[in-house]
């Protein structure tokens, strides 16, 4: 990956399991603060969703809506689909839209789903 920023959720498990996986790649990351949460998002280049099947919880549909509005790329990590798929098509799509900040997003029952390992082992 090519990039120098990524923001994560404050004080989810999805967010803490994220957080270790990016430590690993030796790619900086930070929690998004609450009352600065729509300057933030000014000035990110995109937002990464991981989900299970195309479910999003109300939170993560509220942060897709506000990265719609701002006109920012949006991009949907199915980690129940094809590995190799998912992982070609997010490399291309941060290469695409030029990421270098951006925000990763998920629900905290995804933390505990094997999937998720699998997927962040690959990327």
């Amino acid at each position: 990956m090519k990039v120098d920023k990524i923001y994560l959720r404050s004080n989810t498990t999805f967010s803490k399991k994220v957080s270790g996986w990016l430590s690993n790649k030796g790619i900086d990351s930070s929690c998004l603060e609450e009352d600065k949460k729509n300057d933030t998002i000014m000035n990110l280049d995109g937002l990464v969703i991981f989900n299970e099947n195309q479910f999003l919880p109300k939170e993560i549909e509220e942060l897709r809506t506000q990265f719609d509005q701002s006109q920012k790329p949006v991009y949907k990590v199915d980690i129940n689909g094809t590995l190799r798929v998912g992982v070609s098509n997010f490399a291309l799509w941060i290469e695409q839209n030029k990421c270098k900040k951006m925000m990763i997003a998920g629900s905290d029952k995804l933390a505990g789903n094997p999937n998720l390992e699998r997927y962040l082992l690959n990327m």
